[in-house]
């Protein structure tokens, strides 16, 4: 065959060999079975045409024609799609050797050779029994004909670099590691990256995955970019990683331990990264920022007033900073300096304390410095009566100051009527959404949301529910233009209003419905996007919504769900389900008729669910008072309920959703009657936690709703046993990742 790279022939040869019974010899001559090549040709044309852009499958052959065949991707993306694709095609019902990638075995010639061409995105098909092995070649031909039909997909890096970002967030949130390191590297091959760049979407994907031990222990990735000018969100990771890690589990102990601890283990060694805080509000930051200013033998009383007032209306908090305070610096204590104050206000600056730095450069007027300083500031500050006083002060500058002014700062001076246009940051939500309405940003729009969100803090909306029903109105109501934006706006939403609260809100039932309603609107949704649908259903179902909201937020769910109707979404759709089984309804009927297109779904796919699927369809239809309608639904083949049933091993299924790992364990047992299941929700690290890590055979760490000490404490006893991690925590993920991962124990 023409136009085989030496690269790609050098396996060809290989795989094509004994004890595969086509040699390559035989195939590049023709002097085989003329049927034997219509296996082969087609697939290799089109991998080549695609240069690897496919996935390619191949049979291995014995006297009869083909027995097995390996379908391999060029990289973990496409691997994923594969999968997926190959179970829509194959499923269970022809194969039991498609849940999970391949691990080929080096030893083995013709794997050895998939091993170094396509690493460990290999999938191998192994026919349920002599009448599959008849059918395969027939459905390969039908997902060898989508493929050709399918238009070839363009490289990632042609893709818009904000896509790219948008979705490398999604995946962060998701907890899709695997994605959102593929991502990463889409994002750098796009050359719009630099090295330093680069550190700082490491630093994210850390702390974006709940990995903030394991950055904090990073040493060298944390000297590398300590000397940097950082973006607020790295100095956010950053910091925050520290605190939690050496800081957060002894905020118990005396200040004097505290302040012991923080200076060895972070003070020393990182103090290059509390030169600027930027306006970073979250408690973490502040109490290590107030720690490392009361620590250091010149304290700053000026910068420790200024982190105390911007700490949120938490009293807790508040009084843990005040008695550090009074430990730490006593009254008595003299300062070895009095605070300069332009010292002061620039500090303030570099900390984005605009409203402080205003009010000291007003104290210092009528120096030139303190007039330059006001106009670095005006377009920055909060204060409504602080805006009016440094506006007056402004257009009263003395002539003979006003021909001293640099350039920048006369420029400054003559958009004082209009200081929005300047700003690169907003004070909130709610204003950003207005000026995002209002079509103030000049297509900075997420520009200025990246820059500001970081710095905004969640205590200010949680006990204002006023202020989150303005939002979603000023969202939901937007026009073309700016909705585009507030859809590109999802991932900072959910990260604000899901990932930064332990429990639903009341007040933010109508943004977790304007959220839920942009994966609606959106129609077909990516994997990430329904995982955090998921996560926003959880907490609105959590916070008990009115009749109305709930009926149009459960229609909302079921147009996500007609929208994304595939077989590969069905644990989606039975998580979705069920999390509306277990919480209160104010509308039987809306619920109910959302269960029945997860059933139609069900239905339409019969002979490829599995008996894991089918077991929790049993259990939610008796939630439903449905068992009637499962009469038509097909049972699982006498192979497919017996395949776990010779595991008696120890199951343990960690999550902090109780329903959930009930409903789970109920199916595992249906399924593993010889097997142990133990349920585990502990939040910290317990003698029962370490013990079930490292005793047993298998490990569902659910970790959508789990804490970091345990997981670190769960990772730690497991050692180099496999754990495993679902991306939803559902019963549906809890129980797919518990069969994957008994299968990969079974004997083959």
């Amino acid at each position: 065959m023409r136009g085989i790279e030496a690269v790609e022939l050098s396996w060809l040869e290989r795989f094509f060999s004994s004890p595969n019974a086509l040699t390559w010899e035989a195939f590049c001559d023709r002097s085989v079975a003329p049927v034997w090549l219509t296996y082969v040709t087609p697939w290799l044309e089109l991998f080549i045409q695609r240069a690897d852009r496919v996935p390619i499958v191949l049979p291995v052959f014995n006297e009869q024609g083909p027995y097995m065949w390996y379908a391999c991707a060029a990289d973990a993306h496409q691997a994923a799609a594969l999968g997926e694709e190959l179970y829509s095609f194959i499923g269970p019902s022809y194969s039991d050797s498609l849940g999970r990638p391949h691990h080929c075995d080096p030893d083995h010639p013709i794997e050895a050779a998939l091993l170094k061409r396509f690493g460990e995105h290999v999938y191998c098909i192994v026919p349920r029994d002599e009448p599959a092995r008849l059918d395969i070649p027939r459905r390969l031909n039908l997902y060898f004909g989508l493929l050709r039909r399918r238009p070839p997909i363009p490289d990632r890096t042609q893709q818009p670099f904000g896509k790219i970002r948008a979705d490398f967030d999604r995946a962060l949130l998701a907890g899709n590691e695997a994605s959102a390191s593929q991502l990463l590297e889409s994002l750098h091959a796009t050359g719009r990256v630099n090295a330093e760049q680069r550190k700082f979407l490491e630093i994210r994907q850390f702390a974006g995955l709940g990995r903030q031990q394991e950055l904090a222990h990073n040493t060298s990735l944390l000297k590398a970019v300590m000397e940097l000018a950082l973006p607020p969100q790295t100095i956010a990771d950053l910091i925050g990683a520290l605190y939690e890690t050496f800081v957060g589990s002894i905020e118990s102990l005396s200040a004097e331990e505290i302040a012991v601890v923080f200076k060895r283990q972070i003070g020393q060694h990182y103090g290059p990264l509390f030169k600027e805080r930027k306006g970073l509000r979250q408690p973490s930051v502040l109490k290590a920022f107030f720690l490392y200013e009361v620590t250091r033998d010149e304290p700053d009383r000026t910068r420790l007033s200024v982190i105390e007032s911007a700490y949120p209306d938490e009293p807790q908090g508040k009084l843990l900073l005040q008695q550090w305070r009074e430990r730490l610096l006593p009254l008595d204590k003299p300062a070895s300096v009095e605070p300069d104050q332009l010292a002061a206000a620039g500090q303030a600056i570099l900390d984005d304390e605009f409203d402080t730095a205003a009010r000291l450069f007003l104290q210092m007027l009528p120096a030139l410095s303190a007039y330059s300083g006001l106009l670095r500031c005006f377009s920055q500050l909060d204060d409504p009566n602080l805006i009016v006083a440094v506006r007056s002060q402004l257009s009263a500058l003395p002539v003979t100051l006003l021909e001293q002014l640099s350039e920048r700062d006369r420029k400054r001076l003559a958009s004082l009527s209009s200081p929005a246009l300047e700003s690169t940051s907003a004070p909130n939500w709610l204003a950003w959404a207005r000026d995002v309405a209002a079509h103030r940003y000049a297509g900075r729009d997420l520009v200025v949301l990246n820059d500001s969100v970081p710095k905004w803090t969640i205590e200010d909306y949680i006990d204002d529910p006023v202020k989150c029903q303005d939002l979603a109105v000023i969202v939901t109501s937007a026009d073309g233009k700016a909705d585009i934006v507030f859809r590109h706006a999802f991932a900072p939403f959910v990260e604000f209003f899901v990932n930064r609260t332990a429990n639903s809100v009341r007040g933010f039932v109508p943004l977790y419905s304007m959220l839920i309603k942009m994966v609606a609107w959106n129609g077909g949704a990516s994997t990430d996007e329904l995982e955090l649908v998921a996560a926003l259903s959880f907490n609105f179902l959590g916070a008990v919504p009115d009749k109305q909201t709930y009926t149009d937020t459960v229609d909302d769910l079921g147009e996500i769900l007609a929208a994304n109707r595939s077989v590969t979404q069905i644990d989606w759709a039975l998580n979705i389900a069920e999390l509306l089984a277990i919480h209160p309804t104010p509308d039987s009927e809306t619920r109910l008729r959302f269960f029945m297109a997860v059933l139609d779904l069900l239905n339409a796919n019969g002979h490829r669910i599995s008996v894991a699927q089918r077991r929790l369809l049993q259990l939610l239809a008796h939630d439903y008072g449905c068992e009637n309608l499962l009469v038509g639904l097909s049972e699982p083949a006498l192979s497919e309920t017996s395949q776990f049933s010779t595991f008696e091993g120890l199951i343990a299924l960690y999550t902090l959703t109780e329903p959930a790992a009930q409903r789970a364990r109920e199916v595992l047992r249906s399924i593993t009657p010889n097997a142990e299941i133990e349920i585990v929700a502990d939040t910290v690290a317990t003698n029962r936690l370490r013990h079930l890590s490292s005793k047993a055979d298998v490990f569902v760490f659910a970790w959508r709703s789990s804490k970091h000490q345990a997981y670190y404490c769960v990772k730690e006893n497991r050692g180099d046993r496999l754990l495993s991690m679902p991306l939803g925590k559902g019963a549906a993920s809890i129980v797919q990742a518990a069969l994957v991962a008994i299968e990969a124990l079974l004997p083959n």
